[in-house]
């Protein structure tokens, strides 16, 4: 082969390559640059609570009112009248249902007490369940009739009559009058005034500083691990767990092995009555 044209090859090649490596470095940027939107583009499918549902202590960048130990601690014994040291308070909201009777055959199992916010038309549905709770020692109050954020939130008064008529329900049911309420979906953002006075002067508000997301996790060991660092984390600051969990499968199948956590940890349960100060969220005029 003639220099010249040896070199004219060899020239080609390089170019070849050259060419081929800036496609391959092209090719592999876009590669990861599609992965990474990807990844964003999944991301919040991952963290979809309704804006007032947030975990650990903070809502919205804002320190919770919280519940501190020292709230409780003076006159409240457990069972064996020993003074609590890290209480807790285990909530459940949308029963009573079909899932409820195997929630409280744990909570039995544990000797765990908790605190039941019912729906209006599901104490009417189940009408012996929510006898049971009452039955078993477990607190009970209101989480409404409709559970739906446009009739609860959208109109003058609606708030009040719905939790008004659901503890009228509860009452004729179990014979408790609660004031215990629990606005569903939290009461922040939805319950603006003047429908928060009106239920704040007659009834005790209650929200949460631990949401479970049960409700969006939908798997035992999800939920398992979720909370637990939360819990961990609102004790660390000095302020009592109140955690939010739904009448849902998935939750009764958690339950046992949180309620195990909680014994090896020496948390102490309690249930909210109608004297005690509420934990809510932040809320701004």
């Amino acid at each position: 082969m003639k220099p010249a044209l040896q070199k004219s090859k060899q020239f080609y090649i390089g170019i070849s390559l050259v060419l081929l490596i800036f496609l391959l470095l092209v090719a592999i940027g876009k590669y990861t640059n599609a992965q990474t939107m990807s990844a964003v583009a999944k991301e919040p499918l991952a963290y979809t609570p309704m804006p007032q549902k947030e975990n650990g202590v903070n809502y919205a960048g804002k320190t919770l009112n919280t519940l501190h130990h020292s709230a409780y601690l003076a006159n409240t014994l457990n069972d064996r009248n020993e003074p609590l040291t890290k209480p807790i308070f285990i909530t459940f909201d949308d029963g009573p249902n079909n899932d409820t009777p195997k929630i409280l055959d744990t909570l039995r199992d544990y000797n765990v007490k908790a605190t039941f916010f019912l729906l209006k038309n599901q104490i009417d549905r189940y009408p012996d369940i929510a006898k049971r709770i009452v039955a078993e020692g477990h607190s009970v109050g209101c989480h409404g009739v409709s559970h739906d954020i446009h009739q609860m939130y959208g109109q003058d008064g609606a708030a009040l009559n719905e939790m008004t008529t659901c503890l009228k329900a509860l009452k004729d049911v179990t014979g408790v009058d609660s004031k215990l309420i629990r606005v569903p979906f939290g009461s922040v953002p939805y319950l603006k005034e003047p429908h928060r006075t009106q239920l704040t002067s007659r009834y005790q508000l209650w929200d949460w500083n631990i949401d479970s997301e049960d409700w969006a996790l939908r798997s035992a060991p999800k939920i398992i691990q979720s909370i637990e660092p939360h819990i961990e984390h609102v004790n660390a600051s000095e302020q009592t767990p109140v955690i939010l969990f739904h009448d849902k499968p998935f939750t009764a199948q958690s339950l046992p092995t949180i309620l195990t956590y909680l014994h090896s940890n020496h948390y102490q349960s309690m249930t909210i009555n109608n004297t005690m100060k509420p934990l809510q969220f932040p809320f701004h005029t």
